[in-house]
């Protein structure tokens, strides 16, 4: 099994930099940094090839595309169809987040909606599935802190 390389301080560097906005241009980190060009693309290239950057994204404002309400939804679900549930629970929109956990639930979601008429019809159908066999819902007041990653 070959054991993986840990991240030196340029690594990290780089890597914070872009968490903070992936746009950010190699003459901006050179800058920043006080590092080559060629030694930026060629960190970011073995960054990538070891999987450790696995691709950029958009980070997206939901309260101004509308999804004002924010629900943490716990599932049980008889156990030998759980992942069967979960895979299907990727495919609407809504749900940002699934979780399959370990205690008396058997998945935890991340949800957002625009109006509490949604949030009533995605919970009702999802009590309507077969093997569900119950939801417990959260609305989140605020968040403090919402990131799927660890920040370097």
């Amino acid at each position: 099994m070959k054991k993986e390389k840990a991240l030196d301080d340029i690594d990290k560097n780089i890597i914070r930099i872009l968490q903070n906005d992936a746009r950010t241009s190699y003459r901006e980190i050179q800058e920043r940094l006080g590092i080559s060009i060629g030694t930026i693309h060629n960190r970011i290239s073995k960054l990538r090839d070891s999987g450790v950057v696995q691709g950029y994204t958009l980070r997206l404002n939901n309260e101004k595309l509308g999804y004002k309400l924010t629900f943490l939804i716990r599932i049980n679900v008889d156990g030998k169809h759980t992942e069967e549930i979960l895979e299907d629970l990727k495919n609407i929109p809504e749900v940002c987040s699934i979780f399959h956990t370990t205690g008396e639930q058997s998945a935890a979601l991340i949800c957002r909606f625009i109006d509490s008429d949604s949030v009533h019809q995605f919970i009702r159908e999802l009590n309507q599935k077969e093997y569900v066999t119950r939801t417990n819902s959260n609305m989140i007041l605020k968040e403090y802190k919402n990131s799927s990653f660890v920040e370097i």
